[in-house]
């Protein structure tokens, strides 16, 4: 099969003591169940409910039947067709997902994405891991807040907005995530916004040097503070982190990353799924380093079956057992789907194309680690936030185990 139509023959991704709680939670199959909440979310300066219910469990106000989303069930549960040692063959056994809450909202203008950790507990996250057969750590959120902002001047200055906060809470993200994979763990990360990806992708570098990842995104997130157009941090992680990219001056907080040994991803150890909203400058380091990327153009022309097969031969030419990283945003789904998230763009993946991706990783048996990110409920009116909460929920136990058959 002929390649993609990318950028480039090869297209390209403190700890403990700072976590808010030092209290675990496990939960193992049959465990206690969750309960639901009310929360309130103020929404264009005004007091609106939302409820943590998924989608898929409200009711018909009629009692009625009907094919509204209200009355899909979605079943949770592991395939029998793979060999269980077969499957997440990274993790030591007896499999441990340690669910990781990191509720940054300082990489992108929009407060609410901090609330994406605590909504997906609340819609019964845990105890759809536990029936996947998980043993689930459930760490409590990280504690962004008690860093501080320090001097905010010099961050827009050099282009990086708010980058003393986002620059030690990655720090602190890096420290617990590298900690969690040296136990055998399997981290789920739960954004947040994609600005953690700097510490979770340092971590798992720290630890595991040969990660490839699948880059789940509507953009390219390659942006540096030279080249980007806003600023915002959420565009930029895999400019800080990919060999080949140059970063003149590191913001103040990311100092970290400029020491030497810090971690690097090898342009040819990443591929991008969905892109659709590229910056000219991301155009250009794309092509210049031939990272593969599959944009919405490829997904159409090949099908997201073929282009997830290529993706993966690619990652998995030289080490057929590499471990794999997915990094999925959640605007990389179109906007009818997931309406609730910062930079939507029309044209996205569809409700089954978002599935396929992480069943896919999941069947490979080579995922070792995950997070999703830029889930905002206050971008959306309740049934949008709701829809946008279900479908991260969906999406991370597809990438976790669950399957038709």
């Amino acid at each position: 099969m002929a390649a993609p139509q990318h950028y480039g023959r090869r297209v390209m991704s403190m700890a403990s003591s700072m976590i808010s709680s030092s209290s675990h939670r496990y939960y193992s199959c049959g465990g206690r169940s969750l309960q639901r909440h009310h929360v309130v979310v103020l929404r264009h300066h005004q007091r609106a409910s939302y409820s943590s219910t998924p989608a898929s469990q409200k009711k018909d106000p009629e009692g009625g039947g009907g094919i509204g989303l209200g009355n899909v069930h979605d079943r949770v549960l592991p395939s029998y067709l793979h060999d269980a040692d077969q499957t997440f063959r990274h993790t030591k056994s007896p499999k441990t997902v340690s669910v990781i809450g990191a509720p940054m909202t300082y990489g992108q203008p929009f407060v609410g994405t901090d609330a994406g950790p605590r909504l997906l507990r609340e819609a019964g996250l845990l105890k759809m891991l536990s029936s996947l057969g998980w043993r689930v750590e459930d760490v409590p959120d990280l504690d962004f807040e008690s860093l501080g902002g320090g001097n905010k001047e010099q961050s827009y200055l050099i282009n990086a907005k708010h980058s003393r906060m986002v620059g030690r809470g990655t720090e602190m993200l890096a420290a617990l995530v590298e900690e969690k994979l040296q136990s055998g763990a399997f981290p789920l990360i739960l954004g947040g916004d994609h600005s953690i990806a700097i510490g979770s992708l340092a971590g798992i570098l720290r630890a595991r040097p040969q990660t490839g990842v699948v880059w789940v995104d509507a953009h390219a997130d390659i942006n540096t503070p030279a080249g980007s157009e806003s600023g915002n941090m959420h565009g930029m992680p895999l400019g800080f982190l990919m060999e080949g990219v140059e970063i003149s001056e590191y913001p103040p907080g990311l100092e970290w990353l400029a020491q030497e040994g810090a971690p690097r991803l090898n342009p040819d150890s990443i591929v991008y799924i969905g892109l659709r909203d590229v910056d000219p400058e991301e155009r250009k380091i794309i092509r210049d380093l031939g990272i593969y990327a599959y944009s919405m153009y490829d997904i159409d022309h090949y099908g997201i079956g073929k282009v997830m097969d290529m993706a993966l031969a690619h990652l998995l030419e030289k080490d057929p057992n590499r471990p794999l990283h997915l990094s999925y945003d959640i605007d990389a789904v179109d906007p009818a789907h997931a309406p609730a998230t910062g930079t939507a763009v029309r044209g996205g993946l569809t409700f089954r194309e978002a599935h396929y991706v992480a069943e896919a990783l999941a069947r490979n048996g080579n995922l070792a680690s995950a997070e999703i990110v830029e889930l905002n409920p206050t971008l959306s009116d309740e049934d949008g936030a709701d829809n946008t909460i279900e479908l991260g929920l969906q999406l991370l136990t597809s990438a976790l185990g669950k399957s038709i058959i």
